[in-house]
């Protein structure tokens, strides 16, 4: 069993397709919590929207410092002036991301890695949790259609959770974390 968020989320469900093909370690069921299905959309709306694009830069330079320290390894690898140059997530992702695995560029990358690409061909039960009010990844970019039409995916959207946390009360010392009761719930159930 496995349990992806984020970023993480999205390459869960893309090892879920690909595990098929592959004799890849089996997973007998998945949770994945606040996924942006779409690359693309979802670089775009890291940049676009108020106080995110504050988490935006910050998940750059913190990407940034991932090259610098790999630096004299990476210098034959990636164009490090691009990288350098980078002041979006999709420029970084086209100058280092792309090339480190082999994609043409950006486009390529993101359209080869979103799973709303191929989320109608996972076969392992997966339930997917998003809230409504997610500052990062706006509800109505979910892939409802292959959803639904997925039966070993089940969807839950609260009416509140932002991005990842799902806290529904209890003391600021100790909460209640809806996602963990929800995917502990799902999990034991596919045991």
């Amino acid at each position: 069993m496995a349990i992806g968020f984020f970023i993480g989320g999205n390459v869960l469900l893309k090892y879920l397709r690909e595990q098929e093909a592959k004799n890849a370690v089996r997973v007998s069921a998945a949770v994945a919590i606040s996924v942006p299905y779409d690359l693309s959309s979802g670089a775009d709306a890291l940049e676009r929207r108020g106080i995110v694009r504050i988490y935006a830069h910050y998940l750059l330079r913190s990407l940034m410092g991932k090259v610098r320290a790999k630096e004299e390894v990476l210098a034959n690898i990636l164009d490090l002036d691009a990288v350098w140059a980078s002041v979006t997530l999709r420029d970084f992702d086209d100058a280092a991301t792309a090339k480190l695995h082999g994609f043409e560029g950006v486009e390529d990358y993101y359209h080869k890695s979103s799973s709303n690409c191929f989320i109608q061909s996972i076969r392992v039960p997966t339930l997917l949790l998003h809230s409504r009010d997610d500052p990062f990844l706006p509800v109505v970019s979910l892939p409802f259609s292959a959803i639904e039409a997925n039966p070993f995916l089940s969807l839950v959207i609260t009416e509140g959770g932002g991005h990842v946390g799902f806290f529904e009360g209890g003391p600021p010392w100790n909460p209640t974390l809806g996602m963990e009761e929800q995917s502990a719930s799902f999990l034991a159930h596919h045991h």
